[in-house]
Formats: C-alpha cells, structure tokens, sequence
C-alpha cells in the first residue's frame, strides 16, 4: 500500500477557527534578516543589503551576477526569502580588484540599501533571526480569542513545525523521494536536496503533532534530546530532574525531536518509544531517507518568540516579531488564525 504524506499540522491551543488574507499585496509581508556574524568591511567580497518586492531570492542572485559581470557561483546568499513579500536579505559577490558598477541600474524591484566588504563569501545558513512585520486583512471570529492566543504564543512559544512551502505543491516532494529511491530516477542536486529535506521535515511533523497531541511539545519528558536556545547544540540529560525542569519552564533549553537518518538515535524510554510509534507508519520513506545517505540530527520543538507585538483595528491584524533561522511564520500563524 502506497503511504500517504499529507501536510497537517495540530496548533497547540485547540483547533482554530478565526480567518484572515495573508500577502494580498507584497507589503503585507515583510521580512528582514540579520545575519549570524558581521562583515569586516574589507575583503575581496562586496556584502549588499538588498529590499527586493515580488520577486525570488534566485532571480535577485542572477540579476546582481549580470549587472557585475559575474557567473552566478560568485554570488552568495544566506537563505532564501518570499518571492509574495517585500523582503531584506544580504548577497555577496566575489570581485577582488574589480570596480563595483552602478547598483542604481538594477530592476526597479530590487534596491541596495547596504554595502560593505568582507573576506568570506556568504553561505547559506549564516542567519540569526529574520525579522517580520505582517498585516493580516478581512479578519474574521472571536477577536478576543485571537488576543487570547497570541497572549499565550508570547508566555509558551509555538509548535516548530516545518512550514506547507517546504514540501512543494500539494506536497508532493516526500513522494518524489519515495519515487527517486525506489525507481532510482536521476534529479539534479537541487531536487534532491529538496526531496530529502521533505522527506525528513514531514517525519519531524509527524513527530511534533504527536507530542502536540499529548501536550508535551514544550515540556520535558523521559528520554528526551534537549536543546540549547540560541545555539544547534543538543545533549542528552541523565535524568528528567527539576534542574531540567526549570531550564524548560525559563526556555533556557528545549525538547528536541529527530530529524531522520542513518545512525543511533539519541532519544530513548518514553521519547523514543513515540517517535518510533509515529515512524514505523512510514517504512518507504524511512529507507528512501537511508539510502540517500543522510545522518540523523535533532531539531528544536518549541519556538519562543518574547518579542511579538500586535495591533488590532477594525478588521486588520498587524503582527511584528523575530525568529531563528530555520523557523517559519506560517507555523506561528497556524496556531490563531486560518490564512490559506
């Protein structure tokens, strides 16, 4: 029987029933980046800050490779960002002795609003935060609720779950997997990248909506991998004391859940005995996983967000707030409102 992978995600504090329209136009969504590190000024790379509207993090690559006479592979990004949005995002180029051209002559979709240099090309990953300002139109339900969640989503943090945009349209990159495993199919290095991060993301989910289910996503229970806040860190304590108690409660650590691979898993009592309840649903894609060659590695539950702040008028919410690389807003909007 062929498995079925379908994006469905549990919010934290009960089903959800208020609506609202997401990205009606690209300012509704705005997202800027702060770097892990910070560039040194002087180097043989030029650092650009760039505001792009209504357009991909590939395109802006290759229109900044052109203007400078570069082949793409000299430019770098951190991350990719929204193409619905109005977003900011650093890019390096790699011209050691070259005069810098006109940046003004970029598309009118693209503005430089930073330069520097720095001795290191810019490589993915390399983000601490991104910064978000969001407006949500046509809200519609319990306004009084909503506060009421987001309150709790200020105290608690939300579910880490991976967003929809990971697992392509209608969620068909784990099949890919599935299918580039079984009929060994040839994919580009990009595709398969991308099948396996899906593959290994819908498993993690699987895993969170569980423990969302039990409602101990955002406590310690036996045999769980903790990780450290603000760091990729995870060890394993000896036992679920009060120590890990209260570093839990002051979200100095987090339970952590497997991102599937090759290799022993750290979990184990009552933590592994779930995630392996939840995995053994899943035996292609398991194996698909395996056969790719990946390692297994661990991956926060909770994501604390201290710093949201919101303004409702009328029927128009407006959300700032910050999150660690690799977190997804729509995960935090799931949890109060139904945007799709």
């Amino acid at each position: 029987m062929n498995e079925v992978y379908e994006f469905e995600t549990n919010a934290s504090f009960g089903s959800v029933s208020s609506s609202g329209a997401l990205k009606r136009f690209a300012e509704d969504f705005k997202v800027s980046e702060t770097l892990s590190f910070s560039p040194s000024g002087d180097g043989d790379h030029v650092y650009l800050f760039v505001q792009k509207t209504g357009c991909n993090t590939d395109w802006v690559a290759n229109q900044l490779a052109d203007l400078a006479g570069l082949k793409q592979v000299d430019v770098g990004y951190a991350g990719m960002k929204d193409r619905h949005a109005v977003t900011s995002q650093w890019f390096s180029l790699h011209m050691p002795n070259q005069p810098e051209p006109d940046w003004d002559a970029l598309p009118a979709e693209i503005s430089v609003l930073e330069k520097t240099r720095h001795n290191k090309k810019l490589r993915t990953g390399a983000i601490e935060k991104n910064n978000f300002e969001l407006c949500i139109r046509d809200v519609s339900g319990d306004l009084a609720e909503i506060e009421r969640r987001l309150t709790l989503i200020k105290e608690q943090g939300f579910p880490n779950y991976f967003g929809p945009q990971r697992f392509g349209f209608q969620g068909a990159n784990a099949h890919k997997l599935v299918g580039m495993s079984t009929a060994r199919r040839r994919v580009s290095k990009t595709q398969r990248s991308m099948y396996i991060s899906a593959g290994r993301s819908y498993l993690f989910n699987q895993i969170l909506k569980q423990r969302v289910n039990q409602g101990s996503w955002n406590q310690a229970i036996a045999g769980d991998v903790m990780a450290l806040q603000g760091s990729r860190s995870v060890f394993v304590p000896e036992m679920i004391d009060q120590t890990i108690i209260d570093r839990v409660a002051e979200f100095d650590i987090h339970p952590a859940a497997m991102l599937w691979g090759r290799g022993e898993a750290k979990s184990s009592l009552d933590a592994l005995e779930m995630e392996q309840q939840v995995l053994k649903s899943y035996p292609a894609l398991l194996a698909a996983l395996e056969t790719a060659g990946v390692e297994m590695a661990y991956r926060t539950m909770r994501i604390p967000v201290p710093d949201l702040s919101w303004e409702l008028k009328e029927n128009e919410l407006l959300l700032s707030f910050s999150l660690i690389s690799g977190a997804y807003a729509t995960s935090l909007l799931s949890e109060f409102v139904l945007t799709g």
